[in-house]
């Protein structure tokens, strides 16, 4: 994808997250534990993360991507921030947009040896959220679709295939990586949050898009990331 059609696309998705505040007021409200009344409500949660690939590439195509004869992906420990605001439907229900900036890490294993690949990437994202009270809190979950940019990445050993150039445009010379860093997935979510608003979640990210460049039948590489998250609901 051309370099101006990525920083449109991020910042059109940018766009389509915050600018739902301005109908707040055609949404039902909720009231908190002081009896507040609120129709949308904000928070972030923190934690490490571990990425990495579910992946299967031709034999035909393995000495195009790294020049060898085995490929096979290994997760690796990251590290991640998200925002979310939730517009309250009713009590239990609400409507989230969130987003998130994460360090991500993988190995990519070939013969006797290895690409450890890091990306610094965002993803941003729409969810329907359900709660429901439980002892002194309240059970959560959340499902919808994310999209995925990446912003960096690099190699520490090895080839980096997001920049691995596999084809040049005679016309107008913009080259074509091995893997796309620009993916669409689908997120679900499941937490608890406290009386006190504290919150922990699990997130996991599926990507629904395949991000090879090169294909033939059978031949994919879809991205997934999983998130311990510890955070406060404002």
């Amino acid at each position: 994808m051309l370099p101006y059609m990525k920083k449109t696309l991020f910042i059109a998705a940018l766009f389509s997250i915050f600018n739902f505040q301005f109908s707040i007021s055609t949404l039902h409200a909720q009231y908190d534990e002081q009896g507040h009344q609120q129709y949308a409500s904000w928070g972030f949660a923190v934690g490490p993360n571990t990425s990495s690939y579910i992946m299967r590439v031709d034999p035909l195509l393995r000495d195009t991507l790294i020049a060898d004869t085995v490929l096979n992906s290994l997760p690796a420990t990251g590290l991640s921030l998200g925002l979310f605001l939730d517009y309250h439907i009713t009590a239990e229900w609400a409507l989230q947009f969130n987003g998130q900036f994460a360090m991500e890490q993988s190995l990519l294993r070939y013969a006797d040896h290895h690409s450890h690949i890091l990306t610094l990437g965002t993803d941003v994202g729409v969810a329907v959220r359900y709660r429901t009270p439980w002892r002194q809190g309240h059970f959560y979950c959340a499902f919808g679709p994310y999209v995925h940019f990446v912003l960096y990445s690099g190699a520490t050993e090895g080839i980096n295939l997001y920049r691995r150039q596999i084809y040049t445009d005679p016309a107008t010379g913009t080259s074509r990586f091995a893997m796309s860093d620009i993916h669409a997935g689908l997120n679900l979510t499941l937490g608890y949050e406290f009386r006190n608003r504290w919150l922990v979640q699990l997130e996991n990210k599926f990507g629904v898009t395949d991000i090879l460049h090169l294909k033939t039948p059978g031949t994919y590489v879809y991205p997934y990331k999983i998130t311990i998250g510890v955070g406060c609901r404002f």
